[in-house]
């Protein structure tokens, strides 16, 4: 236990400005535990977790490193057994030189550490973690695909036979303990990935487990066709489904508890020639603190620089724009927490929730009951808000009254599906929104789109044909050729060449000359005409640069911008 000094409170009320009788609750709840205060800390939204982390591994002379942003290396996680991790309350994380970093709830404790390091046959560098980060870390990293297979063969598969199975036997085998390990696996594997899709998919003689990963889907489970229907039962009924009904499609959500936080999954369930298949939409991340940063989500800063003056604006509609999956609201998150402070009233409206956050007042769309876009939006302006987080403009009335709200003092921030930033200044017109109301409410578009990461690991250089260079860049002959790079693949990445994603972006800063072109009825091409003059750069642009950085690669930013280009 870590003692809660006096230094320490003063610390953390430096930090955090409590007031006084919410600290004297903290101090007296955590009964001179300091850790269990930084927990009261961050539960009650004072403090982040990284500033808590911090302040007390400072106290015990130790770095503090948050388990839910770090990236593992699985070499290093296989040299302790999940039990012995477990046991000793440690996880080894990476390796740089000779000494292993391992994530230590007690990274003093120096028996433990000269334990690990006797384990591990090599040197310790121990930091802090919280509790429930390593053991949420060790429930995902141990997790594989050998484990989900164990799990699979060590059932009976006779008495899963679909034909032979009554509602009864079926309920009571949906609730047993085999069952529940493996539909849980699944998903854990799943995370462990950082797969952003689960589709179960029955076939004649199997079924197949499929993620997606980095945007792509990849085979990854072999289970016997016997076991589909009580898995997918399973899913269906954590969702809320009706397990009986099997010839109609149904929808569903399921919440995955982990210690240190629990996971929305969005399930759609879809009778097939097999039987059913199971498409589960992991909403949120495990690493959701990671990616709630706008400094930390990659944008070039001539992107982020306006970015960041237009969220500072007290009103107006501040669009994002892009496919499905191409993370429009990951980056409207981070555009909340870069704004978010205790003085403002921040209320997003969404369907789904996909970030739960403490600070903010959520509302979930619910077209059964009434609860549409449009409705919370008319109930959300008579809530005295500061700003709003509209998930998707899906009507005319809800374009309007946006719209509307933009104007009478609101900051609006939402997303709009159109190819590019500059369609979106005539999308609200196609939809019948008045250009009276449009021209002066809308003050910025960001467009993005996601492309692969080049593996760290094996990325090389590539130097591209000087055909190959003409298509895409103005290059005379005999001058110096640009350096590229590729993945060569490897361990590390699946042998893919890539890992994780990255965005790239466009931003359109709205201003009195394209203002006045939308009141003018300028088409596509003139208001393009205007923002070029201005220094707007398209995403391909955007992608290019960071393909020469290394990036990325020109082919993913090629391919990710390819009908942008033709149109």
């Amino acid at each position: 236990m870590i003692e809660l000094t006096e230094q320490l409170i003063a610390s953390f009320q430096g930090k955090a400005h409590m007031p006084p009788v919410a600290l004297a609750g903290m101090i007296r709840a955590s009964k001179s535990d300091a850790v269990d205060f930084a927990q009261f800390v961050i539960q009650d939204g004072y403090l982040d977790r990284d500033t808590a982390g911090e302040l007390l591994a400072s106290q015990m002379n130790r770095t503090y490193v948050n388990l839910s942003k770090t990236l593992f290396q699985d070499e290093m996680v296989s040299l302790l057994t999940g039990e012995i991790a477990q046991r000793y309350q440690a996880i080894p994380i990476y390796q740089l030189g000779e000494v292993v970093t391992v994530g230590m709830v007690a990274p003093n404790d120096l028996q433990t550490v000269a334990t690990l390091e006797n384990l591990l046959m090599k040197p310790v560098s121990p930091v802090f973690c919280f509790k429930d980060e390593l053991d949420s870390a060790i429930k995902v990293n141990y997790q594989s695909a050998q484990n989900v297979d164990v799990l699979a063969t060590s059932f009976n598969l006779k008495v899963f036979q679909a034909g032979e199975m009554s509602d009864a036997a079926l309920v009571k085998l949906l609730e047993s303990k085999p069952l529940v390990e493996l539909a849980d696996s699944i998903i854990l594997l799943a995370l462990k990935e950082r797969a952003s899709d689960i589709h179960i998919e029955p076939k004649k003689n199997e079924i197949v487990v499929r993620y997606r990963i980095d945007g792509e889907l990849v085979d990854r489970l072999f289970l016997p066709a016997e076991m589909a229907l009580p898995l997918v039962s399973r899913y269906k009924i954590s969702a809320g489904m009706d397990i009986t009904e099997r010839r109609k499609p149904q929808d569903g959500r399921l919440s995955f508890a982990l210690p240190v936080k629990a996971l929305d999954l969005r399930v759609s369930c879809l009778p097939v020639m097999h039987g059913e298949k199971v498409v589960m939409r992991i909403l949120g991340s495990l690493y959701t603190s990671a990616l709630l940063n706008l400094d930390k989500l990659d944008f070039s800063p001539e992107v982020l620089r306006p970015l960041k003056t237009t969220l500072k604006y007290q009103q107006g509609i501040l669009f994002v724009t892009g496919p499905t999956g191409s993370g429009k609201s990951t980056t409207l998150y981070a555009a909340l927490n870069y704004i978010n402070t205790r003085d403002i009233n921040i209320v997003t409206i969404e369907d789904p929730v996909e970030y739960d956050v403490q600070s903010l007042n959520q509302v979930m769309v619910n077209d059964k009951v009434g609860r549409s876009f449009k409705e919370v939006l008319r109930s959300v302006l008579r809530q005295d808000p500061d700003a709003i987080l509209v998930g998707e403009i899906r009507d005319t009335e809800t374009a309007r009254i946006a719209a509307q709200a933009a104007l009478t003092g609101h900051l609006v921030l939402t997303t709009l599906h159109t190819n590019d930033a500059i369609q979106a200044t005539t999308r609200l017109l196609e939809m019948g929104v008045e250009r009276f109301i449009v021209a002066p409410s809308i003050i910025g578009v960001l467009g993005q789109r996601l492309v692969r990461r080049l593996c760290e690991y094996c990325k090389t250089e590539h130097h591209p044909e000087p055909d190959e260079l003409r298509q895409y860049f103005y290059w005379r002959e005999g001058a110096e050729l640009p350096v590229f790079y590729k993945g060569a693949g490897c361990e590390h990445c699946g042998r893919t060449g890539y890992t994780g994603r990255v965005g790239i972006h466009e931003f359109l800063k709205v201003t009195p000359q394209i203002r006045d072109a939308i009141l003018r009825e300028r088409d596509y091409d003139e208001i393009m005409s205007i923002a070029v003059r201005q220094g707007f750069h398209n995403l391909r642009y955007d992608g290019f640069k960071k393909a020469l950085r290394g990036i990325t690669s020109l082919e993913e930013v090629v391919c990710a911008t390819a009908s942008l280009e033709d149109d």
